[in-house]
């Protein structure tokens, strides 16, 4: 994000309005720097720090200079990634089911899962099931769609299964059980990021699978 818009949308978060207070301006530009303009560390950052005072601010900015930028890159992303899954392949899911595949791709899911909801991108009802309103599953699904066919991470639609790619990470194949389609996984073979599958009513060889896959 430019620097303009970055200082807007921490300020919304940290002061409830679109610019910083006076004296918390080169304080707010010390965040914005320290977050790489990154929206959802900028959105932890500013809730974290929102009605807290100068001294409070500095003393925080000094111990988020112990951490280095590119974890706090890499914290960003990683929600990122589990929202995307969990709007691609999990909403209905178990909670503690989706923590432990995601652990298992490399993922701080429990966490990720829990700032998610915080923030009110994920629900979790009374059955321990994952939700999401349609509208963020929608938006979801077209940060995956907005990019050329041949970068999508995700893929959920029968006819974009069969022409994956090499950037493929996930993908969901739920036929019905009148289906008579018979597959092979040849077209899984360039697939080698591949790490989350789900397949019902589908037959055929399966082989050459990436050996991430959970």
């Amino acid at each position: 994000m430019k620097e303009g818009e970055s200082i807007e949308l921490f300020s919304w978060h940290a002061f409830k309005q679109a610019s910083p207070r006076e004296d918390f301006v080169e304080l707010s530009r010390n965040v914005i720097r320290y977050s790489s303009g990154l929206p959802l560390a900028l959105e932890v950052l500013g809730s974290y720090l929102f009605d807290m005072e100068v001294r409070e601010w500095k003393s925080i900015l000094e111990k988020l200079k112990r951490i280095p930028n590119d974890q706090v890159r890499k914290n960003d992303d990683t929600k990122r990634e589990i929202f995307l899954d969990i709007a691609c392949f999990f909403i209905g899911m178990d909670r503690n089911d989706v923590i432990h595949i995601l652990n298992d791709c490399g993922l701080f899911a429990e966490n990720g899962i829990r700032i998610l909801v915080e923030r009110s991108l994920v629900t979790v009802d009374d059955q321990n099931n994952l939700g999401m309103h349609d509208l963020l599953r929608d938006m979801g699904r077209e940060i995956i769609r907005t990019k050329s066919p041949n970068e999508h991470s995700r893929l959920w639609f029968e006819e974009d299964v069969l022409d994956g790619t090499k950037a493929v990470e996930g993908l969901t194949l739920m036929l019905p059980k009148t289906n008579t389609k018979c597959f092979n996984t040849t077209t899984f073979k360039m697939m080698k990021k591949l790490r989350l599958i789900q397949l019902a009513n589908v037959d055929g060889y399966f082989k050459n699978l990436s050996s991430d896959l959970r």
